[in-house]
């Protein structure tokens, strides 16, 4: 049996004086990889800041199993990146390790070889002394993923990973992520339904409410059902998009 890492139990939840988040329940187990789906404005983003503490509920209860939120680990949505700061890639990537050495810890030999393990792994060693203003949109998606990585969370949250990376990446990063599966629990923002359905295990449908679909398929019909009302996509020899129907 999984063990727990995360209870929302009712949780009402918002900004000042608006709740986004109204009466929803999750439960996030160890190994789960959970697609977060639903429209813009519908309370994807902020159910990931009140898993990763930044909000609070209103009401209802939040609970941390163990010591799981001391091993969280973050993507965040591209443009919430300033990349005019002094950094390069490779002081990114460390700083995955900070909240565990403290402000004044140094890196030591054994967490750069970590850092460069996981810069090869994700194919961005050769750009390592890069400041973060001189890299693609891509390549700097690649960096954020090995900062959230390099301290072995047990829960990787992704806001929209797939967010200004090229077609090639894209690919490479979803089998990562299967891959890292293995190791830890997932929950991820997209926008992309019928690309995730081939690498998440069930889906969460978030317009205020949340609807928790314990499989990673899912029709239009039950979207409609879910009132999640977003674009079905779906993948062949040509790209194409099943639209509503209109008339």
């Amino acid at each position: 049996m999984c063990d727990l890492l995360i209870s929302i139990n009712d949780v009402t939840t918002g900004y000042e004086h608006k709740a986004i988040l109204n009466h929803i329940n999750l439960v996030i187990k160890e190994h789960d990889f959970i697609g977060v789906i639903g429209p813009n404005g519908g309370g994807k983003t902020t159910l990931l800041k009140l898993i990763l503490g930044q909000l609070l509920p209103w009401s209802g209860q939040l609970v941390y199993h163990g010591d799981i939120r001391q091993h969280i680990g973050y993507l965040p949505q591209y443009n919430h990146i300033d990349k005019q700061f002094p950094i390069r890639i490779e002081e990114i990537v460390l700083s995955g390790l900070q909240s565990r050495k403290g402000i004044l810890g140094r890196y030591t030999k054994d967490d750069k070889g970590k850092a460069r393990a996981i810069m090869e792994r994700c194919g961005i060693e050769a750009i390592a002394q890069h400041n973060i203003g001189a890299v693609s949109g891509g390549e700097l998606q690649r960096a954020l993923l090995c900062r959230a990585l390099i301290a072995q969370p047990k829960l990787l949250v992704l806001d929209e990973p797939n967010t200004f990376v090229d077609n090639q990446f894209e690919k490479e990063l979803y089998q990562l992520l299967k891959e890292v599966n293995e190791e830890m629990a997932i929950v991820m923002v997209s926008h992309d339904l019928g690309t995730i359905t081939s690498y998440v295990k069930t889906i969460a449908c978030v317009n205020r409410n949340l609807h928790y679909h314990h499989s990673n398929i899912i029709t239009q019909d039950q979207l409609y059902s879910y009132d999640c009302p977003i674009l079905l996509i779906t993948h062949g020899d040509i790209p194409h998009t099943v639209l509503d129907k209109h008339v």
